[in-house]
């Protein structure tokens, strides 16, 4: 079956309601009928869809056109309880998919596939083999000073879906490192990052990326006036799991009260990642804030930051020239004497930033990006990648790069979310 790019990446396709209903009724169950209006001439399959307000209930079963679809309800701001629904829809061309809604306040099971997966693990020193680790954590803080890269399995959060998977360093850099998958599948509750021989043998994937001393695939950075920085001198740092779902699941890290020079004014830094079943790339939310009484000063807003993809050996670079880079390459995805025991990984990588937010162009030792702004406090990009060894995928510089062009192509179609008359 021929890969086709059209349902592996998120671009403009999230559907977000305002409020599209009055919750009413509270203390029973309720149905609800919302209207997902498709302008466009060709079907949009497997669409992201997101409608927040759904305090107050804790389940959700979602029929779209009369047919059943997967969804979840999801805790976004933390506090316990579900806030946001959240499925994927086959909506028709040029006319309105009616999406119908009920709603429970107690838990109803869900037994919808799991398509995404999000974990935290603690080492466990009485475990030797490197995809056996059992200590699962929802979220962890290191406080000034301390260091829990030796003590973190997988070396922080992971994150993938059926195509991708991602992982992100609990260091200052927080570089994003990539594993390559054969199969459309999940893997790493069984790999741990680390699949053994016999996983290698059955056709599970591999870490396919040295990051080195880069930013990996589009982390954000610090800079310092000549390359990129990481966020050294905060007070905590912590990764958390927001959502581990079975249709996306969510990745936190926070940087709290970073201060990017000695006498600069202190700031927070959000970061979230966000993986959707079927897709490759991984939505990433940064939001820059201040603590209650302060005010993003013009100091904090004029920051600038660091967001890039690494350098592969010998790699091609291609860029549309407003905001999307990318790059496709070959090398090993390791260091030193693990090369002996390692092959060579060919992958392309690539970002996507807002134009408005960026400075200029930048190419550092080990990274290309851009130099960019957060005015306002809020950025949202994009990041993704393919592996040469996938089975259903991209096997060549001109395959990705034509890929990502009809990924962006996806910008100029505009949906809408209303409640039904």
């Amino acid at each position: 079956m021929r890969f086709s790019p059209s349902n592996s990446f998120i671009g403009s396709m999230m559907l977000v309601g305002s409020l599209l209903f009055s919750l009413q009724a509270v203390g029973q169950d309720k149905t609800v009928t919302v209207t997902l209006q498709n302008p466009g001439y060709t079907i949009l399959q497997q669409s992201p869809v997101e409608i927040p307000g759904m305090e107050g209930y804790r389940s959700a079963r979602v029929t779209v056109d009369g047919k059943e679809v997967p969804s979840q309800m999801d805790d976004l701001d933390g506090d316990g309880g579900a806030d946001h629904l959240f499925f994927l829809a086959d909506i028709k061309a040029k006319g309105p998919s009616m999406a119908t809604i009920a709603l429970w306040r107690k838990t109803m099971p869900n037994t919808y596939a799991k398509r995404t997966f999000a974990d935290i693990l603690l080492r466990n020193s009485k475990v030797k083999a490197k995809n056996k680790h059992d200590i699962y954590l929802s979220e962890f803080a290191s406080l000034r000073g301390t260091n829990p890269f030796p003590v973190i399995h997988q070396h922080g959060a992971v994150l993938e879906s059926e195509l991708t998977a991602y992982r992100f360093y609990c260091s200052p850099r927080q570089s994003v490192d990539i594993y390559g998958k054969r199969k459309r599948q999940l893997e790493l509750h069984d790999t741990e990052f680390y699949p053994d021989s016999v996983q290698l043998a059955a056709g599970y994937g591999d870490d396919v990326l040295a990051v080195r001393d880069g930013v990996g695939v589009g982390a954000l950075n610090g800079w310092d006036g000549k390359q990129p920085v990481g966020f050294t001198d905060c007070d905590s740092r912590r990764q958390r799991i927001v959502v581990n779902g079975p249709l996306r699941s969510i990745v936190e890290i926070t940087d709290q009260n970073w201060k990017p020079t000695p006498e600069a004014e202190p700031r927070t830094l959000t970061t979230r990642y966000t993986m959707i079943a079927g897709h490759r790339d991984c939505k990433v939310d940064v939001r820059v804030s201040v603590p209650k009484g302060f005010n993003l000063t013009d100091q904090i807003r004029a920051t600038p930051y660091f967001i890039g993809i690494t350098h592969i050996k010998g790699q091609q670079s291609w860029t549309n020239g407003h905001g999307l880079l990318a790059n496709w390459g070959t090398d090993y995805p390791v260091t030193g004497k693990d090369t002996l025991t390692h092959k060579k990984e060919t992958v392309g990588l690539a970002i996507s930033i807002p134009p408005a937010n960026i400075l200029q162009t930048v190419h550092t030792q080990y990274d290309d990006g851009y130099l960019v702004s957060i005015p306002g406090g809020h950025l949202v990009y994009y990041i993704a990648f393919c592996s040469d060894k996938e089975e259903q995928g991209y096997h060549s510089a001109d395959q990705w790069f034509s890929a990502l062009k009809a990924w962006k192509a996806k910008d100029a179609v505009s949906l809408r979310v209303r409640k039904a008359k």
